[in-house]
């Protein structure tokens, strides 16, 4: 663990919330007490105040407990929390959820409409000023906070009324069940991040956590972009992968 951290070249705190998750990964279970600060320290080869640090972190995120002249226990959502997918299919968070028997809820949600700036307007190939309705909200599993979705559709395709009355959690799946109009695949590019201010408090976590950005535009069958979304997750609640073919 000292050598993995030491060959890193990310920032130390980085490093150490990694280790950290994955020393509780592999030997502990959920209500299962950590050993005392400075073994935890010495065990992943970090100072004390790193280690604190990254409890902090972690305590704030749910994934772990401290109690005052007791000790730091592992809470009880450690792996139930965890969201799989294969990036290669394009689903909603609802639908994930939904196969692993879990229920996500949006807080802090804010249906409206605007006009596209210069960056969105080249993203969804329209004139800037063109408007459109954005939906924006934090997504809770149970009390976590796990991701905040930003999400723009063009007034051409839906309107403020259409949105409010029919959203039910996710624009990919309010448009899908419309079918018009129809959709054929997306365009990702997946960014990891720290996150600023606004975002920590959104998320609930501390500044400068890592996150991960998919920002994504969603085509028509016409090749039309239909949809412009900034989804930032939380790496400790999702687990993505992808299947990648040999060239040639």
């Amino acid at each position: 663990m000292v050598e993995k951290l030491r060959k890193d070249n990310r920032p130390l705190y980085l490093r150490a919330e990694e280790a950290l998750r994955e020393l509780i990964q592999s030997q502990y279970q959920p209500g299962d007490q950590l050993p005392p600060e400075p073994r935890l320290a010495e065990m992943l080869g970090i100072s004390r105040a790193t280690l604190r640090e990254a409890l902090r972190s972690f305590e704030e995120r749910g994934l772990v407990k401290r109690r005052q002249g007791v000790g730091t226990f592992v809470t009880e959502h450690a792996d139930n929390l965890v969201f799989e997918s294969g990036l290669e299919t394009l689903e909603s968070l609802e639908k994930l959820a939904q196969r692993k028997g879990l229920q996500v809820q949006d807080a802090g949600l804010r249906i409206s409409e605007i006009t596209l700036d210069k960056e969105l307007a080249e993203h969804l190939n329209l004139p800037e000023g063109t408007p459109a309705v954005q939906v924006v909200r934090t997504k809770m599993a149970g009390k976590h906070p796990v991701a905040y979705m930003v999400d723009v559709v063009p007034a051409k395709y839906v309107t403020l009324e259409e949105m409010q009355a029919g959203f039910r959690g996710s624009v990919l799946d309010f448009l899908l069940e419309r079918g018009m109009p129809a959709l054929a695949y997306a365009h990702a590019r997946l960014v990891p991040m720290l996150a600023g201010r606004d975002m920590a408090e959104a998320l609930d976590v501390s500044p400068r956590t890592c996150l991960l950005l998919i920002e994504e535009t969603l085509f028509s069958m016409d090749n039309e972009p239909v949809e412009f979304s900034r989804n930032y997750f939380l790496p400790d609640f999702f687990n993505f992968h992808i299947i990648r073919r040999i060239g040639g």
